[in-house]
């Protein structure tokens, strides 16, 4: 790959002093074009050509033309683009490809919405035509707005091939991919019941439903029968329904064929109370619970997907008692006009009045709601376009089962395994306009034809004229032709073609279908239509199929399945080896964000910091009920009293990615955000310490000191090698959690805490051998580091690694962090000796630590110190390192000795691990009064716990029944307080 130099002092590797504090803001903004403008972000095509290395391909989920950028899209981008960035260094030709979604439903709603609000008009006053150039103007005008803010994150996707669902080389691919499924037969059009949404007037597939559980009524009611009573002496027939509006439409009562109660009924005709001649038939099903309220089910084949199967099985007549809008039309009768609600409410009243109620009972029940607008969803028999599924489906479940798709976390593989056991056909036109039209022309000279036919065939008289055509469902005569038209009168099998071609042979015989293409078939195509297929571009040759698929686990049906049976039924096999499904990022305290809810946090606001005013008053804006308002605001007011801190981009990802913990959802909190930010200082206040201290002139290389290595050196460099092998399993692994707290592991205690620390004496010092051999490890450890972290964190590390002396002689020729090579464990450097030396004088000195605080001591203050050891060798160890424990510690004198003959001072704190014990000399540093009043609140604590671990124990019962380990973890407690209790107490009796 060919970049351009950042800078020319840059690339000379001569670095700058770095400010005081760190400005994520700054940094941020100075990087990002830089690595853009370089053409950083594109796949080295040399390489993807040679062959030698595989080429890693992400495509990126594409965000709604209309949306902004919130937590979940925040999650992807940090995730997709740690991968990215780190199989880039790694030196894979790497394409992470972006887009934009059309998003039809939702774009043509929020441009619906300003069409009223500015010019009080519809889309249908407007035109098809005249309302898509809207539109277009629109997406022009704001579909930018959501990959700024992605890049604002640091999304190191290659922009130069940027996609949109609806341009011209997703739409080829739509438009060829509908015609080879129409051709091999997988594309139908087909009367089916569909889910109905009466605000959007749109059909929606079965993944676009939610359901909700609310407050409902069952309601009883009774059919009389026809013609008296029956032999059995019976006379009406009650039923019972969560939706009495329905019985307009119904033409059957079911009972179960083994329900001897109803035997004499069956086949008999009950009186519709409404309609004198409307015959309701009572008909015998197995689907039937004849244990379930009266064992009767009333049948509306129309309005019910249970019952349309059922109607199926006895060829009832469906009779569709709705409007586009769901208000009841004609067929409804006195109850015509009225919105299904209002007529629930009348016909209850109508059946009441009638002397048919039989009561009714308060019931929680689940009710179907459109995701796309929140309404009640409305069954609906209509003529759609389907694609048949049940192919593709066993495709889809061969591929996860014999591993050739991964779905990870593998719990999610039951639920693919589920939705594909249990598939139907998938409904795919749309009653919209934005989107892509679909691609099926009808020849016009047919339209008397096909209303005649179609009027046979259904058996009614409703669409069998063009008057009556004209009024049906308030659309034109053309229109409803389009819909009624049967498959094989049409161009022999209602043709697919192109636009061109039938314009040639005489424009005005065809009209193109009305309806668009559900959006997710176009997101189906993503992975190979954005490389240019069906053309057999380069793109396709060499980035198809992908590596991996990271998304999010609620658009495993809607998205991720349907990419997988379009891959491998058009290109031969499946998108992408993994599926990666991140979760959802919640609020602390668990609850899904929401703007409704009032606990949505913008990213950006978490990036830039954002005022307790500012918080409130976008808050104010968000769609909260009025009720819940005042109460959301003192929540927030209560969580967040200063504002929201700055976190910077990398504070915010770093964050993300430590609390993706695979199979949980991520519970989002500003305190870690703030924390991680303040690793960031703290990184960046050790490179400051590195460059000052260490200097920056003639940085020997690690090669050249390896003999002149110390204890220190020694350490870090080894938890160095460990951490690289750590955190690049964890990526493989997609531990993203796992590869966060490796990170901060390393940098804030092992480089920080520990090696910074016990450097300091040492590049303060004297020149000679120890010190070049520090500065060396300084600079090798800082170059090794940045780069480990640069996927998570890139403003940060690229800002450092370009300071860094020494850089250009070591990465000839690299200009960037960002292209700089992977690190790769040296495991001659891993020192399994002088981790353990280093974790021994850490724990000593983390006692004495404690032994300050606990005395009230400040932490600078030198103190006597004696190391009781237990076993000679860990007594030499730590004689061997008595010059960095006495100074990591801050100790006046530092004693190592054995427990042998050894007397503690009068007055001394203690502390103790299973190897040693620490004894801090207290004379003259504390009153002895008050620490006897310590010693005995210490001692009462421990006595109260002993006591509570015994009353355990001497219960058998808990011994018998517990798991072994608990039992052995309580005993090894038993003993520790045991000896702490003797040690505290011999300290109080010294004092005596």
């Amino acid at each position: 790959m060919t970049t351009s130099e950042p800078s020319a002092a840059a690339a000379a590797g001569a670095p700058a002093d770095l400010p005081t504090a760190y400005d994520a803001a700054a940094v941020e903004a100075h990087w990002y074009p830089r690595w853009n403008d370089a053409g950083v972000f594109a796949p080295d095509m040399d390489a993807a050509r040679a062959g030698n290395k595989k080429p890693y391909v992400i495509m990126m989920p594409p965000p709604n033309v209309t949306g902004s950028l919130h937590m979940g899209h925040a999650l992807f981008v940090t995730l997709q683009d740690l991968l990215a960035r780190a199989h880039r260094m790694r030196g894979e030709p790497t394409l992470w490809l972006p887009g934009v979604d059309h998003a039809g439903i939702a774009t043509q709603a929020v441009v619906e919405r300003e069409l009223k609000r500015h010019e009080n008009k519809s889309r249908h006053d407007l035109g098809r035509e005249a309302f898509l150039e809207k539109v277009w103007a629109w997406k022009d005008k704001n579909g930018s707005r959501i990959v700024e803010q992605l890049k604002a994150m640091g999304a190191s996707a290659d922009w130069s091939r940027e996609r949109f669902t609806m341009d011209d080389v997703c739409n080829d691919a739509v438009v060829e991919a509908f015609v080879r499924l129409w051709e091999q037969g997988l594309v139908y059009r087909g009367e089916r019941l569909i889910h109905w949404d009466p605000l959007l007037h749109t059909s929606l597939s079965d993944e676009e439903v939610e359901y909700e559980e609310k407050d409902g009524e069952l309601w009883r009611f009774a059919y009389p029968l026809k013609g008296g009573p029956a032999p059995d002496g019976t006379t009406e027939i009650v039923v019972a329904t969560t939706r009495p509006e329905t019985m307009l439409g119904d033409v059957a009562v079911a009972v179960h064929p083994d329900d001897e109660r109803y035997r004499a009924v069956v086949g008999k005709r009950l009186a519709h109370p409404f309609f004198p001649d409307r015959e309701v038939v009572v008909v015998a099903d197995a689907f039937v619970d004849k244990d379930f309220g009266t064992g009767c089910v009333k049948v509306t084949p129309a309005h019910d997907p249970n019952d349309f199967d059922m109607g199926a099985r006895h060829r009832l007549p469906l009779l569709n008692i709705f409007t586009s809008d769901a208000k009841v039309n004609e067929a409804g009768g006195p109850f015509a006009g009225l919105d299904r609600f209002e007529a629930r409410k009348a016909v209850k009243k109508a059946l009441d009045e009638l002397g048919l109620a039989r009561g009714d009972q308060k019931i929680r029940h689940n009710v179907t709601i459109s995701q796309r607008s929140g309404v009640v969803i409305e069954p609906m028999l209509s003529r759609q376009f389907f694609v048949k599924t049940g192919g593709f489906a066993q495709e889809a479940l061969e591929l996860v089962a014999t591993g050739k798709t991964r779905i990870l976390p593998e719990h999610w593989k039951k639920t693919w395994d589920h939705f594909h056991e249990n598939i139907r056909d998938w409904c795919v036109s749309r009653q919209l306009w934005w989107g892509h039209r679909i691609p099926v022309f009808y020849d016009l000279t047919k339209i008397d034809e096909v209303i005649e036919a179609d009027a046979n065939r259904k058996g009614r008289e409703t669409e069998a004229t063009r008057a009556q055509a004209d009024g049906v469902m308030g659309r034109k005569l053309l229109e409803i032709a389009l819909r009624v038209v049967d498959d094989d009168l049409v161009m022999g099998k209602l043709a697919v073609a192109s636009r061109e071609n039938l314009e040639k042979q005489d424009p005005a015989r065809w009209a193109q279908e009305e309806d668009v293409l559900d959006t997710w078939f176009s997101s189906g195509l993503w992975p190979f239509s954005t490389l240019g297929w069906p053309n057999q571009t380069e793109d396709l040759k060499l980035f198809y199929p992908g590596a991996v698929l990271e998304t999010g686990s609620d658009i495993l049906f809607f998205w991720v399945a349907r990419m997988v049976w379009f891959g491998k039924h058009l290109m031969g096999q499946t998108p992408f080896a993994d599926v990666f499904l991140h979760s959802i990022v919640r609020d602390a305290y668990g609850k899904k964000m929401s703007k409704s809810e009032g606990n949505a946090l913008d990213p950006l606001d978490v990036m830039a910091g954002i005022s307790l005013a500012d918080l409130v008053a976008k808050t104010k804006t968000y769609p909260v009920p009025e009720k819940k308002l005042a109460n959301v605001l003192k929540g927030i007011e209560k969580e967040y009293p200063d504002g929201i801190p700055a976190a910077g981009a990398d504070g915010l990802r770093f964050t993300l990615a430590a609390l993706s913990s695979q199979g949980r959802d991520v519970k989002l909190s500003i305190p870690r955000a703030a924390g991680y930010r303040a690793l960031m200082n703290k990184i960046w206040n050790a490179t400051r310490f590195a460059l000052m201290k260490g200097g920056t002139q003639d940085i020997k290389s690690l090669d050249a000191v390896r003999s002149d290595l110390q204890l220190a050196d020694r350490f870090i460099l080894s938890r160095l090698q460990r951490t690289v092998d750590e955190v690049g399993a964890a990526i493989d692994e997609y531990r993203f959690d796992a590869m966060a707290n490796a990170i901060y592991r390393f940098f804030w205690n092992d480089f920080c805490d520990v090696y910074i620390e016990l450097s300091k004496g040492v590049l303060e010092g004297d020149a000679g051998p120890k010190k070049e051999a520090a500065r060396a490890t300084l600079v090798h450890v800082l170059d090794t580091a940045m780069r480990l972290l640069h996927p998570l964190c890139p403003f940060l590390t690229e800002e450092i690694w370009q300071k860094l002396p020494g850089r250009a002689s070591r990465h000839e020729g690299v200009a960037f962090c960002a292209t700089a090579a992977w690190p790769v464990a040296d495991q001659g450097l891993v020192d399994d000796d002088a981790e353990q030396q280093m974790q021994l004088l850490t724990e000593v000195a983390t006692l004495i630590r404690n032994v300050r605080q606990e005395s009230g001591l400040s932490p600078r203050k030198p103190v006597v110190v004696d190391v009781v050891c237990k076993e000679a060798a860990v007594a030499s160890t730590l004689s061997a390192v008595t010059p960095l424990l006495a100074r990591y510690a801050v100790t006046e004198a530092l004693n190592i000795t054995g427990r042998d003959g050894y007397v503690p001072p009068k007055l001394a704190g203690a502390n103790a691990t299973g190897a040693v014990e620490v004894v801090v000399h207290l004379q003259g540093h504390i009153d002895p009064a008050k620490e006897k009043e310590r010693l005995g609140r210490e001692i009462g604590k421990a006595e109260k716990d002993l006591a509570g671990l015994q009353k355990r124990f001497d219960n058998p019962d808990f011994v018998r029944g517990a798991p072994a380990e608990v039992v052995a973890e309580g005993r090894a407690n038993m003993a520790a307080l045991d000896e702490k209790l003797l040690r505290l107490r011999g300290a109080l009796a010294r004092l005596d």
